[in-house]
């Protein structure tokens, strides 16, 4: 046994790892959350890209097209 004794017999110890564990879980369901927000918004940046594409492609007036410079 280390000198420190076991820390699950200290309840000020058991409790901060309680939060510690907490803690984690919650960076965790964050962290899952931004990662699926960011595949979304790679998604829908292919979308856009794929539209500004084909507009760029269509035959309309010079006039409409400027709008978007």
């Amino acid at each position: 046994m280390s000198q420190w004794g076991n820390w699950s017999d200290d309840p000020n110890e058991f409790s901060k790892m309680c939060i510690l564990e907490s803690q984690l879980e919650s960076k965790d369901t964050q962290y899952a959350t931004l990662k699926a927000e960011n595949l979304l918004l790679k998604q829908e940046v292919k979308r856009l890209q794929s539209l500004i594409k084909t507009l760029s492609k269509c035959d309309i007036s010079n006039d409409i097209l400027d709008r978007f410079k």
